[in-house]
């Protein structure tokens, strides 16, 4: 089965990798204080989905603000922050988060396809000062995986599929501030 122009432009528009990372006109609400915007570039470490049509490429770039609130660092991609955590060294963070998307609707007796993409960061800001963070560094990954009851076998092992289900591609990222926050102008 190939999957059909329509399946892979709502599949690109929701799973593409850059979803939640690159900046759009209107940023979300900014908790905290802020640290600033952010230029990142990475490396693709590994990609065991081969999937054409989530966009994976081996050099990866976006932009992103972050603010901080006590131990929780914000991740504000333009239509959300998403928050991780800041552990007791005031450097090392985490976070996760992650989106159900429908690549076919059930009809009738037949489940449909969802597939859940969950996302996982972990990394070391350079300094551990409130609102003084010149860079990072972060290693990212996203996983696939079929939503239970769902049936995607005609999303796998196709041309613009994914080769196998569950898969993970993964990132390794620096990143160095491009826009001081307000507090530091």
């Amino acid at each position: 089965m190939r999957l059909s122009v329509v399946c892979a432009s709502l599949f690109l528009s929701a799973l593409v990798l850059s979803a939640g990372c690159v900046g759009h006109a209107q940023d979300a609400h900014e908790p905290g204080d802020r640290l600033g915007t952010y230029h990142a570039t990475g490396k693709l470490v590994s990609d065991s989905c081969q999937a054409a049509v989530l966009g994976v490429s081996s050099d990866w770039q976006f932009d992103v603000k972050l603010s901080r609130q006590s131990h929780t660092l914000y991740w504000i991609n333009g239509e959300e922050a998403i928050p991780g955590t800041i552990a007791n060294d005031g450097v090392s963070f985490g976070f996760q988060s992650g989106v159900e998307v429908t690549l076919q609707a059930a009809r009738g007796t037949r489940p449909g396809c969802v597939i859940q993409r969950t996302d996982s960061a972990s990394g070391e800001l350079s300094s551990s000062s409130t609102t003084d963070v010149p860079r990072f560094d972060l290693d990212m990954s996203f996983n696939y995986a079929v939503k239970s009851g769902s049936e995607c076998a005609g999303f796998v092992g196709v041309e613009g599929g994914f080769v196998a289900l569950p898969c993970k591609v993964s990132y390794t990222l620096s990143a160095k501030r491009t826009a001081l926050p307000p507090s530091l102008d």
